[in-house]
């Protein structure tokens, strides 16, 4: 299993920094080591991903189990949120210094091809529409 993120976007405004992941079962390993570059403690990470199969027994979640659900985590320096999409997970991260963010998304990221915009012409009223192709790889 690969340990990188497969960014798809990001946003910051200064505070608050968004990062659009694609959803797969890499994402846990990645997860890992990049909360542990924030200096979070692994073991209280791992409870996100503990569930309980219809006999009350503990198990580890797949990250495709994980639909619509928000982890929050805190320490001194970050306070972080996970949204789980059907197709993508956001993590939000707010904090003042994100050079540490950063430098670890360098390394152990990679990047899809972002969206692709075409301009046409409309034939009636011969004013451009703007159609978006995501590319899904």
């Amino acid at each position: 299993m690969k340990s990188e993120f497969t960014l798809t976007g990001t946003d910051n405004n200064g505070f608050r920094h968004r990062y659009s992941i694609k959803k797969n079962e890499d994402f846990k390993k990645a997860f890992f080591k990049f909360m542990a570059n924030l200096e979070f403690e692994e073991d209280k990470i791992g409870k996100s991903f503990l569930g309980e199969d219809n006999h009350g027994e503990r198990v580890q979640l797949k990250i495709s189990d994980l639909e619509d659900i928000c982890t929050h985590y805190e320490n001194e320096k970050y306070d972080v949120d996970v949204f789980y999409g059907r197709f993508k997970i956001i993590i939000v991260v707010r904090t003042k210094d994100r050079t540490p963010v950063i430098k670890h998304l360098e390394k152990k990221s990679k990047w899809i091809k972002p969206l692709s915009v075409k301009k046409i012409k409309e034939k009636q009223e011969n004013r451009p529409t703007i159609l978006s192709h995501i590319n899904r790889t």
